[in-house]
């Protein structure tokens, strides 16, 4: 186990700040971008890393789960095994919810970008507080409760009295700020994957969901676990789980008009049909407040508009 590179962390901080890009080989460097509020208590941003897989790109959505409106779904049970498998953009938009990720591996994996069929999860998944999928060694799981308390478990560790919403990874590759990644964790862990992690906050303020793009020459080339946990880290992660990633990594929003809004490119060109997802509620963003003095001329000129029509 090693803590994530705190002198890496802190030079990648000192880069934003001054405005440039690191280019020391030897680490694992991020460039982060500011964040664009989506919805209230919901943010994104898209980032750079450049480590030994080589340049990969990555998307992430910063939740507050104490922002007004915010909630959570995941695929609920149904079909022939556990699950019926849809694409991300598919599930956000028939749960109704504001922003998606795929979560948990599944079986059997057709890993199809055409086709939906029946699948089983691997580790635990609740749905509105219903079991899905039970508990499992050798996974982790993110624990929601109805009002947003949010957790992590190892599997076959986890507590789930009052839990409304869970979903599963491949395990832990970040656990109380310590890099925990080995070379027995599902995912391809030590070679450049695509990767889909969910992350919190040391306080369980804060969740982060994050897309890393891979298998893509040019564009992103993907990253090692041992990466991605440095780059939750430099987030502000102080726990995370690699979920499933690969072809099935995809980070959809619900767009202006609507419809669902894909952030990150997947591998296979077309989002693959999953086993399960992650879904986020949240609430428009409240209207700007005119400054006072742009209001005041505001009523100023309807009030000389309604004069004007008098007489």
């Amino acid at each position: 186990m090693k803590k994530p590179n705190l002198t890496r962390v802190a030079a990648v901080v000192a880069a934003l700040l001054a405005g440039v890009a690191l280019t020391d080989a030897q680490a694992t460097t991020f460039t982060i971008g500011n964040y664009d509020p989506l919805f209230q208590g919901i943010a994104e941003t898209s980032a750079t890393i450049q480590g030994g897989s080589g340049v990969s790109q990555a998307y992430v959505v910063r939740i507050d789960l104490n922002a007004p409106g915010v909630g959570f779904t995941t695929t609920p049970h149904s079909g022939s095994l556990e699950t019926t498998s849809q694409t991300t953009s598919q599930f956000l938009a028939s749960s109704g919810s504001q922003v998606a990720i795929n979560a948990a591996f599944f079986d059997p994996c057709g890993c199809s970008t055409t086709t939906s069929d029946a699948k089983n999860l691997e580790g635990l998944a609740i749905s509105s507080g219903a079991l899905v999928s039970p508990d499992q060694v050798g996974n982790a799981s993110l624990l929601i409760t109805q009002d947003n308390h949010a957790s992590m478990a190892a599997g076959g560790t986890a507590n789930t009295s009052n839990i409304w919403t869970a979903v599963s990874g491949g395990g832990f590759v970040l656990q109380n700020g310590i890099d925990v990644v080995n070379g027995s964790l599902p995912g391809d862990p030590l070679n450049p994957n695509p990767r889909s992690i969910v992350g919190l906050s040391q306080d369980g303020s804060t969740m982060f969901l994050v897309a890393i793009d891979g298998r893509q020459a040019r564009y992103s080339n993907g990253v090692t676990q041992a990466e991605e946990a440095d780059f939750m880290y430099a987030l502000g992660a102080y726990n995370a789980i690699n979920l499933d990633g690969g072809g099935s990594t995809a980070l959809v929003v619900q767009g202006a008009d609507g419809s669902p809004d894909t952030l990150n490119r997947p591998s296979g060109g077309a989002q693959r049909y999953d086993g399960n997802n992650l879904g986020v509620y949240a609430a428009p963003l409240a209207p700007v407040p005119l400054p006072p003095a742009l209001a005041l001329l505001g009523s100023g000129l309807l009030g000389l508009f309604g004069v004007r029509r008098r007489k």
